[in-house]
């Protein structure tokens, strides 16, 4: 990706360039966001692509390389045909090389259990474990499955996106606001919520989405959007609406009903900053994307994952982000916000003093490897 934290101009930009350019998923630009509360000589950096970078150690080969990851350690083809890829790119590289955030991508019946991961992907794992001095993961899954695999230097570190707000009193704050939003929120209808894109990993998918799209016709709620469908829907074609969509439209009897609904209620962001601005509008966030969730924890507003599968179980347990299941999603939508503002109130109880167990992991990650803590994830140690 060429971009950290938001596209210039991304207004000239079609729907599939601009996907292009966010590596499919808008999401992917707050973990990268977050590198700039981490390192404090990140401006020294050139970001590059891919492709620039495999031109560019040709001719200039750099000293140090700064690799932001996703769940790239996964089991699909296209996973494995892209871990090929980063592999013999990051091989060619001959300096360290430091990660942050590497995950794997796994359903939820494989929870607690090593994931089986497939030669390039191995390959891949390896290369970056030798590069650097230790290896930045999200979660405990994706460290004992390097450590399966022969990698021993992984660290838990959570996700960069974590420290993008370095309040020490974040969920302290956000926690007393949901308390007292239990209070004077009784209804949906007076919630301004932001609802997280669904994903289709869970047996219950379905049931949420067709739940939530009713809640953003009858509420105050916009539905946050982070991939290339919804790009081209919003974009340049109104009848590019997703099968998933279709199939659990609570509006079947009539015809367009979806269309405008989704029309007035979807929104995208390709600035970090944006989104955040706009998160902290809302009374409350919820829905099933990891980063969708995050954003608006971090700008201080009750948030709400609903997990789905291993990775973001795994993510939120890390970094004490609140989380239920589509199952009690459901419950809870029946019955009303209060039960939502008050689970979120307790699972945040311990965020901050977990946060910063997470922040001197980091901390100590950094200088491991040679690079500057920033004065922003030092003033969560003072």
């Amino acid at each position: 990706m060429k971009f950290i934290g938001e596209v210039p101009n991304a207004y000239r930009m079609g729907a599939d360039e601009l996907a292009g350019v966010s590596g499919m998923n808008l999401g992917n630009f707050v973990f990268r966001h977050a590198l700039r509360f981490l390192v404090a000589e990140l401006d020294s950096f050139t970001c590059v692509t891919g492709l620039e970078f495999r031109d560019m150690i040709q001719h200039e080969p750099p000293e140090t390389v700064l690799v932001s990851c996703a769940n790239w350690l996964g089991t699909s083809d296209m996973d494995e045909q892209f871990n090929g890829g980063r592999a013999s790119i990051i091989e060619k590289a001959d300096c360290p090389v430091i990660a942050f955030g590497l995950g794997v991508q796994a359903p939820l019946s494989a929870t607690g259990k090593p994931v089986s991961l497939r030669p390039n992907t191995v390959r891949l794992a390896k290369v970056m474990s030798e590069r650097c001095k230790q290896l930045s993961v999200r979660d405990e899954l994706t460290r004992m499955t390097l450590e399966a695999n022969g990698i021993d230097n992984a660290v838990v570190t959570g996700c960069p996106s974590g420290f993008i707000n370095c309040d020490p009193h974040l969920g302290a704050k956000s926690g007393k606001l949901a308390l007292d939003l239990s209070q004077s929120l009784l209804d949906w209808k007076d919630v301004r919520s932001a609802i997280s894109e669904v994903t289709g990993g869970h047996p219950e998918s379905g049931k949420v989405l067709s739940k939530q799209i009713e809640m953003l016709e009858d509420t105050p709620a916009f539905y946050i959007v982070q991939t290339p469908m919804h790009l081209k829907f919003l974009i340049e074609d109104r009848a590019q609406i997703g099968d998933i969509y279709r199939k659990n439209n609570p509006f079947m009897k009539e015809s367009g009903r979806l269309t405008r609904t989704l029309k007035s209620k979807i929104l995208h962001f390709s600035s970090v900053d944006a989104w955040m601005d706009f998160s902290r509008t809302c009374d409350l966030s919820v829905g099933m994307r990891i980063h969708g969730t995050v954003v608006p924890l971090q700008s201080g507003i009750p948030s709400v994952l609903i997990a789905h599968d291993s990775r973001t179980i795994g993510l939120a347990d890390i970094m004490s982000v609140p989380h239920i299941s589509p199952e009690t999603f459901l419950e809870i939508a029946a019955i009303g916000p209060q039960a939502l503002f008050e689970t979120f109130a307790e699972q945040i109880a311990n965020y901050d003093v977990n946060r910063k167990t997470l922040a001197q992991t980091m901390q100590d990650y950094l200088v491991a490897n040679g690079l500057t803590p920033h004065e922003a994830l030092n003033g969560l140690l003072a």
